[in-house]
């Protein structure tokens, strides 16, 4: 295993406990499993998206970045580097906000958000997991080094999981 495999499932095991420490500490005893799963759903992708476009900005993830959009030809180049780890950073923010200001939000504005964050999560997957199935991107330029887009197909049913969630609930808990 190279370094930065190891770093990025680092990142990965670190995010995932500390969203189970967020949950333990806000979620109350009285809420159903499928609440609790609901905001532990909301924190993590929350913490993973801030964390996933975050990282692209230092090396060697932003050099890996760069080298998965020039190769995969997406149109202005840039202009999507930019809107691929703004758009995570974006949609990790709403989903944070919405979970820490869930008593504070009125229904309708926290439907907008977790519904927003949930669509451009989607599209960013989607356009994630075109990139993985090119044949010109190599594997060592992807996360997780892995060119099948395990990582992403996961993040995109947890997004529809989690959405499905807030649906079901008609609120987040």
């Amino acid at each position: 295993m190279n370094t930065q495999l190891l770093l990025e499932l680092a990142l990965l095991a670190g995010l995932l406990v500390l969203s189970a420490l967020v949950i333990k500490r806000f979620g109350k005893n009285n809420n159903t499993t499928a609440q609790k799963l609901q905001l532990f759903l909301t924190g993590l992708l929350g913490g993973f998206l801030i964390m996933a476009g975050t990282v692209k900005f230092f090396d060697p993830f932003t050099t890996m970045f760069t080298t998965q959009i020039s190769l995969s030809e997406l149109p202005f180049p840039t202009l999507s580097r930019w809107a691929g780890q703004l758009g995570e950073i974006t949609a990790g923010l709403i989903f944070l906000f919405a979970l820490i200001l869930r008593k504070s939000l009125n229904n309708q504005l926290t439907h907008y958000a977790l519904y927003g964050a949930s669509s451009l999560t989607t599209i960013i997957m989607f356009v994630a997991v075109y990139v993985h199935l090119l044949p010109g991107v190599p594997a060592e330029v992807l996360p997780l080094q892995s060119k099948p887009p395990v990582l992403t197909v996961i993040i995109i049913l947890l997004v529809w999981l989690n959405a499905y969630l807030f649906h079901k609930n008609k609120r987040l808990f």
